[in-house]
């Protein structure tokens, strides 16, 4: 089996063309290669500015936040005096309320003509807290007593 020159210039040229297209497919993807990181480039430029302006908006949006919450803090301050001066008031009302409850047990004993009770009750009756009309019905009150 003798191979023929015609043979051999066939398989010379299509050992050729394939070499010819390895260098051609090597020098492609070099140059797309090439292409790609460029690109890739371009894209981490892209995420820098989205995270530069993510960044900002983040720092605005902390600052908002900040001022809410020295707002917020301003009016729960402010509410807390609210709540205490609120608690002394009820405070006060409380004891008033009780000292009219007293003095209104005091003046149903003496409907009732018991003098005696009613001198008692008066005497249990606290009078550096009551206010000036308490005490004009108090001094009122001890009148009927005696």
């Amino acid at each position: 089996m003798t191979i023929k020159d015609s043979d051999n210039k066939s398989l010379l040229i299509y050992t050729s063309l394939i070499f010819f297209v390895a260098i051609i497919m090597i020098i492609v993807s070099f140059f797309a290669q090439t292409h790609l990181d460029q690109s890739k480039v371009g894209e981490i430029d892209l995420e820098k500015v989205d995270l530069s302006n993510k960044a900002a908006q983040v720092s605005e949006e902390n600052m908002q936040l900040v001022e809410l919450n020295k707002a917020l803090k301003d009016a729960n301050k402010q509410l807390s005096e609210e709540i205490s001066q609120l608690k002394e008031s009820t405070e006060s009302m409380q004891k008033e309320l009780d000292a009219y409850s007293a003095l209104f047990a005091v003046s149903e004993k003496l409907l009732g003509g018991n003098k005696r009770d009613a001198r008692t009750l008066l005497e249990n009756i606290y009078t550096e807290d009551l206010t000036q009309k308490q005490k004009e019905l108090y001094d009122t009150l001890v009148k009927k007593t005696e």
